[in-house]
């Protein structure tokens, strides 16, 4: 087997799903190594033995734990909100070229930034201002 760092190995179990499986990926190209080999190392620093689990995924009792239903998601989370750009100046908030569309423009004095595609955008100062992102079309709401 390949020589691996050990923190390596430790910040791959500490890590999981996806973001674990891109990592695995990674280091298997980096050091040359087997999936299988690198799981087998995995699974030695833990103090487990090598033998293949079940697949996660397939087994029944974690999808049911982690099913969601979005309809009971909240629309939008603190994370989920867009944030302020302090220099709106910076960017050219030119997305519709009509005449009521550069009316709006001139109003624009503070941009902020798309939550789903991190597009800038321009806003003016009136509060709650509701934005769809002419990038992505999603339904921004702002406050502050």
């Amino acid at each position: 087997m390949a020589d691996i760092p050990t923190s390596v190995i430790s910040s791959l179990i500490s890590m999981d799903g996806y973001e674990q499986m891109l990592e695995i990926d990674r280091i298997t190209v980096e050091y040359g190594v087997s999936e299988e080999e690198l799981m087998q190392l995995m699974a030695s620093a833990k103090g487990e033995s090598s033998e293949p689990k079940l697949d996660p995924i397939s087994d029944p009792s974690f999808a049911r734990s982690k099913s969601v239903d979005y309809d009971l998601e909240p629309t939008q989370s603190t994370a989920d909100r867009p944030e302020a750009l302090q220099n709106a100046h910076r960017f050219r908030m030119e997305y519709d070229p009509s005449e009521s569309g550069r009316a709006r423009q001139s109003q624009v004095d503070q941009a902020i930034v798309c939550s789903q595609c991190r597009s800038p955008l321009g806003i003016p100062s009136i509060r709650p201002i509701r934005v769809t992102c002419p990038n992505c079309m999603y339904e921004l709401y702002f406050e502050s």
